[in-house]
């Protein structure tokens, strides 16, 4: 089978726009994988960091409960009431002007 003139000149440009084509069609393979790259480094770091979050929170939690204890053997000791203690940021005033 032969080409004729007229098909080669329709042929040859459609063969530039195939490659073109088979060439995206590669890179994206290879994109798709640099963005499951990307994705997977911010998870990591998001849970890296989640921990190191939890086990500041655990401290503070354990700091706040050994205060507490501390704060409820002094209130045994002197005999004081809970309703006595003033509350630690209220004020004991309202300020009901408008």
């Amino acid at each position: 089978m032969s080409w004729k003139a007229v098909e080669m000149q329709v042929a040859l440009p459609r063969v530039q726009d195939a490659s073109k084509i088979q060439e995206q069609i590669q890179q994206r393979g290879q994109f798709i994988q640099d963005t499951l790259a990307a994705k997977q480094l911010i998870q990591d770091e998001l849970r890296r960091k989640n921990v190191n979050e939890s086990e500041y929170s655990a401290r503070l939690k354990n700091e706040r409960n050994k205060k507490e204890q501390v704060i409820s053997r002094k209130r045994k000791q002197h005999n004081i009431p809970d309703s006595k203690i003033p509350h630690p940021y209220l004020g004991g005033r309202f300020d009901i002007n408008s």
